[in-house]
């Protein structure tokens, strides 16, 4: 709880068995509730959250925005955060965008990205550079100022989620909410800047960039432009 406010922590998770326990260890004291969402996972995943004392959500359909629909629709409590289970995400740091949530009277926040001191491999420089190129087509098109499309890590009221159409089963479903908080002037929403390290991941990493690259910048035209795509 945070105040009179109930919290709840969404993480999606595709055979994360070796990097969820440090994730889940690391969930401060405001959270009540954890949801992992299990994506077609064929690992210990589901049985090392349950360990930990999460509440596990089977979800079939694979994929990143199909395992966060499922989670949004069984998290119950007023706030909802987010964050993966591979320990990329500082989950510490929920506690101070809450507080940021609720003194600022906001709707919505997303934490922006800041690159740490370990962040300067090649491969690294590739993702951040992948993120520039998707976050700058995404202000382009949608005249948003969005300065870090692709970011996994939000805290917002439930409420929200009633009012925006979210229809990525895949990696674009983290531009898409972006896009869809910002376009209504009802939202109140921010980005926060958090220190973030890719070279910290635990497990096998599932992105590929340039394929996973392509497909956001493909539904960035499809949804401005209202072209429906199917898989995406």
């Amino acid at each position: 709880m945070v105040g009179k406010f109930s919290v709840g922590l969404v993480i999606p998770a595709h055979n994360e068995e070796e990097g969820i326990p440090a994730v889940l260890k690391a969930v401060p004291e405001q959270v009540d509730k954890v949801f992992v969402v299990a994506n077609c996972c064929t690992d210990a995943t589901s049985s090392v959250a349950e360990k930990y004392g999460a509440i596990v959500i089977d979800q079939p359909v694979k994929g990143y925005g199909s395992a966060y629909k499922a989670g949004f629709a069984a998290v119950d409590t007023d706030i909802v955060c987010t964050a993966d289970a591979d320990g990329t995400y500082p989950v510490q740091d929920i506690p101070r965008l809450i507080e940021d949530l609720l003194e600022n009277k906001l709707d919505f926040i997303s934490a922006r990205r800041i690159p740490d001191d370990h962040s300067g491999t090649v491969n690294n420089i590739m993702r951040f550079s992948g993120n520039w190129v998707l976050t700058a087509f995404t202000m382009l098109l949608f005249w948003k100022k969005i300065l870090d499309s692709q970011s996994g890590m939000w805290v917002f009221h439930r409420g929200i989620l009633d009012k925006i159409n979210l229809t990525s089963d895949g990696m674009p479903f983290s531009e898409e909410l972006k896009i869809e908080v910002w376009s209504h002037r009802d939202i109140g929403c921010a980005e926060r800047g958090v220190p973030f390290s890719y070279s910290s991941r635990v497990g096998k990493a599932k992105l590929n960039l340039w394929r996973d690259g392509f497909r956001n910048l493909v539904f960035l035209f499809a949804k401005r432009f209202r072209i429906p795509m199917t898989g995406a």
